[in-house]
């Protein structure tokens, strides 16, 4: 359909004579939620479509989202943006990213076709029927399979169509004791097949138990080399990440608002990837939020600060010819596998309950 209309839409961006693009996306999904309060499974089968409007005007940018799509309803909401426009902040570098390029990318993957809503009340089976400890209670589950088609269309007749599918896998779980509960722990699963193995849900009740458990030694303060478990890694590695956008740097209110490229930031040999080229991983992506094709970038090597997350506008401004990306997508992490890493450390962390209270303008822990 989108297709068929993609000459009438570039005869609406003739008639306006503006900069804009369209992001449409075409989603459909299964999803299965169990609620323990009532004992009962709700299935949903959704479909939608969502049309994002950019109108770039006078070095002004402004957004338009609606339910939907249809050239009525397209050329409907542009008028609306081009009356409130001129209320929008003015930057001489808000300008349309030149891409003109014509491509598709499926992502598709098979295997999911198949998943229906009796595969995903077998998977939740798996876990309802798991022996928890007499202390341990369900907060909740869901699992569901999603499938989307994104389509890009800007005034430079460039046509761009991602197609992707996913499927997820949710728990909560928590200890419950004197009206008191740990509800901080969760486990999200993006495996293709399985999506839940006893052996994971194992482990979840594991670190459940472990992170309760009381201990009668008082850590003093003081300074300590400390080690971090994989799950923790991940964690501390969503703060450096939401860090790295050229914007926020500029802003200064990022982390890194006070280092320049090519700084060391930490003292160990620890390399970080953003690859959207890896098949079957969940963030493979062609292209960023803006449409520039994704191409793979070294961010930290050997903990030296390589570069940033780049949307257009910060992107000239730095003079850079060539376009990074402006979004993450699949993280791959290279460091010395032969190191033992808990030789000189004090202590071994394997979860950290903090991440929500880091100041964010020092950065520090509270």
């Amino acid at each position: 359909m989108i297709k068929k209309d993609f000459n009438k839409i570039l005869e609406i961006f003739k008639k306006y004579e503006i900069e804009w693009f369209l992001n449409i996306t075409f989603n459909t999904s299964k999803d299965l939620e169990y609620s323990p309060l009532y004992d009962e499974i709700s299935l949903d089968d959704s479909e939608s479509i969502t049309t994002s409007i950019v109108v770039i005007k006078d070095n002004k940018k402004a957004k338009f989202t609606i339910d939907g799509y249809s050239l009525e309803k397209i050329e409907s909401s542009l008028k609306d943006i081009l009356s409130v426009i001129d209320f929008a902040e003015q930057d001489k570098d808000i300008i349309l990213p030149n891409i003109s390029d014509k491509v598709e990318k499926d992502f598709y993957k098979k295997e999911l076709e198949k998943i229906d809503f009796k595969y995903l009340k077998q998977e939740f089976l798996k876990f309802k029927n798991y022996k928890f400890d007499e202390k341990i209670k369900i907060e909740s589950f869901n699992a569901w399979v999603d499938f989307a088609t994104h389509y890009y269309i800007n005034t430079n007749w460039s046509f761009k169509v991602q197609k992707d599918n996913s499927l997820f896998c949710y728990f909560e779980i928590f200890w419950e004791n004197w009206d008191t509960r740990d509800a901080n722990y969760k486990y999200i699963c993006k495996k293709i097949l399985p999506i839940l193995e006893e052996n994971t849900i194992k482990e979840a009740e594991k670190e459940l138990l472990d992170k309760i458990s009381d201990t009668k030694n008082v850590i003093k303060p003081w300074i300590y080399d400390v080690t971090l478990e994989k799950d923790v890694v991940i964690n501390f590695l969503e703060i450096i990440l939401e860090n790295l956008s050229a914007e926020s740097i500029r802003e200064w209110i990022s982390l890194f608002s006070k280092n320049k490229l090519w700084d060391k930031i930490f003292s160990d040999k620890f390399t970080i990837v953003n690859n959207p080229e890896l098949e079957w991983y969940v963030w493979t992506m062609l292209f960023d939020g803006e449409w520039v094709t994704a191409k793979k970038t070294i961010l930290f090597q050997n903990w030296v600060f390589i570069s940033k997350f780049y949307d257009y506008k910060n992107a000239l401004k730095e003079w850079l010819e060539n376009l990074w990306n402006s979004q993450v997508s699949n993280i791959e992490i290279v460091w010395e596998t032969d190191k033992d890493y808990l030789k000189k450390s004090d202590f071994l962390f394997t979860n950290l309950m903090a991440f929500h209270t880091v100041d964010s303008s020092t950065w520090k822990f509270s």
